[in-house]
């Protein structure tokens, strides 16, 4: 029976661990290392006759050290040197000069303040009791942690962690789950993994280093939503800030907000209402041209009332699918004193092939009969909404581009709250509702939204916002990165970024080496590593291993099309590598990874993270889904061509081809 232990936030018991492996082994022998190297970490060891899934999930893994036979000293290098049991026996202390014994007793007595109790050599430990997958925030809360004073986490013990004098984070693309026999789908596959001895086909059989080095992997998962993967290197270098920064900044956000601000301070300013891609009146843009046919504009008038002055009024469409794509069906507009002035039921002027039920509302009963058509609309709105009217709305773009209708002065609440993530995020008017004025709208279910609902939820949430003024309902995504971090700790700490792009933040480093390949990158890294306290690196000769450029493609400037490098393709621009290509880039690295160990001052901790799986089924599909909603503001949807079409099938695809591409894999060693 494995035994679970759950402990306190920053304290761990190391004798637990230890109890946990024996449980688990049910032996106190020591597991042979076999002549692949497999042992040379001296992992925690498994008897070989235990090393089931449920053994190795019970047990807890112990990633030390790497000793370097030749060159490090230990207590018991130092017994064979200056004595033996045998009698007589000559040693090699026998045959040394003055000068050389003068050396060894200086680099004993440097060793030997490595081993003292409280300056120890540091080593890493892996909780096998930790049921859930890593993800990679929590890399890079393990990067901030070796290199700060912060708590310690919950999945990893770093024995000595002071003793740490460097940090080496390697970016793998390419180093794939598959490889290890990691099975993403597989809920359970959470634990490290001891693959050294059984990935034993496929390329992962080239890097003889990587298994020298790491023989265990542990799973990880980078962050998303349904339909696409959060920037893997952003999550490893952005970090929330610590309260004391978050002080800092909101205090400078406070200083510079508008004392009082009115109600035309809420309003979107033009170039935002270019971004979000709202129609604008002629008279805005400086185009004296007409209108586009069945447009319509606000009259500009040459006195209109003082722009605190102008009433609100909140707007609200319903929209159902057309043959020409979205068309009206309903709209609402509410006064300023909450009472509706204008709703009415549209018919739209082509053949409907969705009515968004679920959305809308809209049911061909409900449109029977129904006369009311967007010119007449039109008609109402150019005798409701003058110069002097503000617009309220959420995600007002759409329903002002389905009324073909441009209006200078809007306030959006998508814009004025904040998602809870900070911009560019938008929130959704449910959850403003639910969270801002505690109302429960769009309960309709497949009766679809109120229009009349949703309009007065709007005019009520600004009502709020300007009642309290700037910074009530927004969020701010308060991070920095890594680089920021380290170096604002008491003992500042410097970075490198050593990439053949700029990974964000990178401007935050105190060296950023610029490569155009992977040979590039290894003979950078050790005065790097010499010079700063962390070092970030990463190698992309196995990213062919997720395709490579197919014929007359370029990657872009000073990137080498023949070595991977499928971060810079889209989907269409990828060909499959073949099997010995992928085995070749795999000996690439490996190689690149016994020189960048080699190179290493002793005490680096060294980190490498594939930071996402293959994602080219979720680019596939992405793909797909851009080119459908650019034909779909084209042309009718009878005149898109199947194999060009967005449907749930297409959804579904994309939804799998996304959680392929969240899971990943990294490795973690002490020099």
């Amino acid at each position: 029976m494995v035994k679970k232990r759950k402990f306190a936030s920053g304290v761990w018991k190391e004798e637990a661990f230890r109890e946990s492996t024996a449980d688990s082994s049910g032996t106190n022998e020591t597991q042979e290392t076999d002549e692949s190297g497999a042992g040379d970490n001296n992992v925690m060891p498994v008897d070989q006759d235990t090393t089931t899934t449920e053994a190795l999930v019970a047990a807890v893994v112990e990633v030390s050290t790497l000793e370097e036979d030749d060159a490090v000293e230990t207590p018991e290098k130092k017994q064979k040197i200056e004595g033996s049991d045998s009698a007589g026996a000559v040693t090699p202390a026998d045959t040394m000069t003055k000068e050389e014994r003068r050396k060894l007793k200086k680099e004993k007595k440097k060793q030997a303040s490595l081993t003292q109790l409280d300056g120890g050599r540091p080593s890493i430990l892996l909780s096998r009791n930790y049921h859930m997958k890593l993800k990679l925030k929590d890399l890079r809360d393990l990067l901030v942690y070796l290199l700060t004073e912060t708590k310690t986490l919950p999945w990893i013990m770093v024995k000595n962690k002071f003793n740490i004098q460097k940090v080496v984070l390697l970016y793998v693309g390419g180093l794939d789950p598959s490889f290890f026999g990691i099975d993403y789908k597989d809920e359970d596959a959470t634990a490290p993994v001891a693959w050294a001895s059984t990935a034993t086909e496929g390329p992962i059989t080239e890097m003889t280093n990587l298994k020298r080095f790491f023989d265990v992997v542990s799973p990880m998962k980078a962050g998303g939503e349904k339909n696409k993967i959060y920037s893997p290197v952003s999550q490893i270098l952005n970090i929330p800030l610590s309260n004391t920064e978050k002080v800092k900044r909101e205090a400078a956000r406070a200083k510079a907000r508008v004392p009082d601000l009115k109600r035309d301070g809420y309003m979107l300013t033009a170039q935002e209402m270019q971004e979000l891609e709202f129609p604008l009146p002629t008279y805005m843009t400086g185009d004296a041209s007409e209108l586009k046919a069945n447009w319509i504009e606000t009259d500009q008038l040459a006195n209109p009332v003082s722009p605190d002055k102008r009433k609100l009024v909140a707007m609200d469409c319903e929209m159902c699918l057309t043959e020409q794509g979205s068309e009206l069906t309903r709209i609402t507009l509410i006064g300023e004193d909450g009472k509706v002035i204008y709703d009415e039921l549209v018919l739209p002027t082509n053949p409907i092939t969705d009515y968004l039920t679920k959305y809308s509302g809209m049911t061909a009963e409900r449109l029977s009969g129904v006369t009311t058509r967007l010119v007449d609309v039109q008609k109402k709105l150019k005798e409701l909404i003058n110069y002097d009217t503000i617009l309220i709305g959420h995600s007002l773009e759409n329903d002002m581009k389905v009324l073909k209708f441009a209006h200078p002065f809007i306030i959006d609440t998508a814009r004025t709250y904040h998602h809870t993530r900070g911009p560019p995020s938008r929130p959704s008017l449910k959850w403003l509702a639910h969270r801002w004025l505690e109302r429960k709208i769009q309960n309709g279910g497949d009766n679809g939204h109120d229009s009349i609902e949703d309009a007065l939820t709007c005019l009520d949430l600004i009502k709020l916002k300007i009642k309290n003024g700037q910074g009530f309902g927004e969020y701010y995504n308060d991070q920095e990165s890594v680089f920021s971090r380290i170096r604002r700790y008491t003992k500042p700490r410097t970075s490198a970024v050593i990439d053949d792009e700029s990974v964000v933040n990178y401007e935050d480093a105190t060296a950023f080496v610029k490569t155009t390949s992977d040979a590039e990158v290894v003979a950078a890294l050790p005065q790097a590593m010499k010079d700063h306290h962390f070092v970030w690196a990463r190698l992309r000769d196995l990213e062919i291993n997720y395709g490579k450029p197919g014929p007359n493609v370029s990657t872009g400037s000073g990137h080498h099309p023949d070595q991977g490098r499928a971060a810079f393709l889209s989907y269409e621009n990828r060909i499959d590598a073949t099997e010995e290509e992928v085995r070749e880039a795999a000996r690439s690295v490996d190689k690149s990874l016994a020189t960048i160990v080699e190179a290493m001052p002793p005490n680096t901790a060294f980190l490498v993270t594939s930071g996402q799986g293959d994602p080219r089924e979720m680019l596939k599909y992405q793909e797909l889904q851009r080119r459908y909603q650019a034909l779909y503001n084209t042309v009718s949807i009878s005149a898109i061509a199947k194999e060009n079409r967005f449907d749930d099938e297409a959804q579904a695809a994309l939804e799998l081809g996304v959680e392929r591409a969240k899971n990943g894999v990294c490795f973690f060693m002490v020099k």
